[in-house]
């Protein structure tokens, strides 16, 4: 005997699969980029000292310091480490192995998608697993192996058809718990949790909410036993003010305006009068074509690329404060039915944005399209699940094509960015002497391949060079001050290292600061630029002569 299974279940299973494959191939064997070297550096030594994962030391700022001043738990670390012990450190294996979550991610979406908005589960989990905030920050970040748990909570709480609601209860816990020992900024989940509960009257539950709180405790009881203090209450945080929030919420809305290209297909039904949509639809176009123009204008080198940037703060903004008025007005116009019996799965949507964004708004260290996407699923559903009816296969189509493309023109151009201090590390050392020391400033993916080609990374406070010495300092990353190198050395240009100049590398995460993966308020998430990588300068460390000083 042997199962059936029906030919459109094997045709969903292989589309799935084919977006689990683009999103895979984009990012196989990309360079590491951003916060990939500090993860690794965790990794492996959780390898070296496992049951003392706070007590390590790294460079991520000025100078070395202990593992435990970093905001992440390390849950995600310890099993990097596993994968790395099995299979190396290197690109491949590593992106093969966070492409598990990528998969896990493309799967609980659907299957969300699946109890709410049947007949479009896969147009949404094509247009969510498609966007930038998907696909282009991947690299070794925690954001995709947690949203992988934040769906597995959300799935588990939202199944139908339940033979026990306990059982899915607990491993909703559970599912919260895992997610708060990535990232911190789970623990939004178990106030959803115990929200609905209460919402609900599962007053016979709510110890479930204790799974996740008893996870974080025994957490804690570790990192006391590690380095004699509680990592969660130990970490490093923003003083909080009126002005901090109010900047934060209006860097939310541009990253969130920025990561939904397809937000047209809801925003064209505003109103449920004819005429009022027409104009909608009509300005929708122009807006588009305008678009298009502009953008070509600074490709064509005929419009200043501060106008483009002004042009897209605008736009942006305009994008999310439109989702966010048309979420508002279908939260208000079916508040009966959200707190209905039969409303419990668009009620943990609403949920599931309001305490996710309002925990991200106050307590992100700073803004950056992978904190708005752990939101952008529920946005999405609700806004598909609300304007379902309206849709046409031509609209649908048009802005399929456009995210897709989108995403695919900014993951090359991020790719060539994080490939340029990888090939970069490799020639400075070369073509550097042999006998000489050199050392480098700067953290992201290039700390980890300065490391990797013999290069000795710089202590700010302590600068060990003497004359001789070469120190490789990459032009606009984070990196440390040179202000303490003694006053009686100076450092003379030997060669400055540039990038090619490429058209693929139009569309751009870096603008002038890495702008996809640390936003403010007056600076769009990614923007179209003719401005090259910044060079990489090596020194050569020299006494001043009499005349000099």
């Amino acid at each position: 005997m042997y199962m059936k299974i029906h030919p459109s279940l094997n045709l969903k299973l292989i589309a799935l699969l084919l977006l689990w494959l683009f999103v895979t191939v984009i990012n196989l064997n990309k360079a590491y980029h951003i916060d990939d070297t500090v993860h690794l550096e965790t990794a492996q030594w959780i390898l070296q000292e496992p049951l003392r994962p706070m007590s390590g030391q790294i460079n991520w700022d000025e100078n070395t310091g202990p593992i435990h001043l970093l905001n992440q738990p390390h849950f995600y670390f310890y099993l990097l480490a596993v994968w790395g012990s099995l299979w190396g450190f290197g690109e491949l294996q590593m992106h093969l192995f966070h492409s598990l979550f990528t998969l896990a991610c493309i799967i609980f979406i659907y299957l969300i998608a699946k109890v709410i908005i049947p007949s479009r589960a896969f147009l949404l989990t094509a247009l969510l697993t498609l966007s930038p905030a998907f696909v282009v920050g991947q690299n070794l970040m925690v954001d995709i192996p947690l949203l992988s748990f934040w769906l597995a909570f959300f799935y588990a709480m939202i199944k139908p058809k339940v033979q026990s609601e306990k059982l899915y209860f607990i491993l909703a816990g559970f599912m919260a718990g895992f997610a708060c020992l990535i990232k911190y900024s789970s623990l939004p989940l178990i106030v959803v949790m115990l929200s609905y509960l209460i919402i609900r009257r599962r007053f016979h539950l709510i110890w479930t909410v204790s799974i996740p709180v008893l996870m974080l405790i025994i957490w804690s009881c570790f990192n006391y036993l590690d380095y004699g203090s509680i990592h969660i209450f130990d970490r490093p945080s923003k003083d909080f003010s009126l002005r901090r929030v109010i900047e934060m919420a209006l860097s939310f809305l541009l990253c969130l305006g920025g990561i939904l290209p397809y937000s047209p297909i809801y925003l064209r039904n505003l109103w449920h009068k004819k005429k009022l949509n027409l104009l909608i639809k009509i300005t929708l176009v122009i807006i588009l074509i305008f678009s298009a123009i502009i953008i070509a204008g600074v490709y064509m080198r005929r419009i200043g690329e501060p106008i483009i940037n002004n042009y897209l703060v605008f736009l942006f903004y305009g994008n999310g404060i439109a989702v966010t008025i048309l979420l508002s007005k279908f939260f208000l116009r079916n508040l009966e039915t959200i707190f209905a019996e039969n409303g419990k799965t668009i009620l943990l949507l609403y949920l599931w944005i309001f305490f996710g964004a309002l925990f991200t708004i106050i307590f992100a260290p700073f803004m950056a399209t992978r904190h708005v996407l752990l939101v952008i699923v529920p946005i999405t559903l609700l806004l598909l699940y609300f304007t379902e009816r309206s849709h046409s296969l031509g609209w649908n189509i048009t802005m399929l094509l456009s995210t897709a493309l989108l995403t695919l023109v900014l993951s090359i151009s991020d790719r060539i960015w994080a490939n340029f201090y990888r090939e970069k590390a490799a020639l400075i050392r070369n073509e550097l002497p042999s006998e000489a020391n050199v050392y480098f400033t700067g953290h992201w993916g290039w700390q980890w391949y300065a490391k990797k080609n013999g290069m000795k990374q710089l202590e700010a406070l302590n600068p060990r060079v003497q004359p001789g010495d070469y120190l490789v300092y990459p032009e606009g990353i984070h990196q440390q001050t040179l202000e303490n190198i003694p006053p009686e050395f100076q450092l003379k240009v030997v060669k400055k290292y540039t990038a090619k100049r490429t058209r693929a590398i139009f569309f751009s995460t870096r603008g002038e600061a890495a702008i996809f993966y640390l936003s403010d308020f007056l600076s769009p998430p990614w923007t179209v630029t003719w401005h090259p990588i910044p060079p990489i300068v090596v020194y050569r460390i020299e006494t001043r002569t009499a005349q000099q000083k």
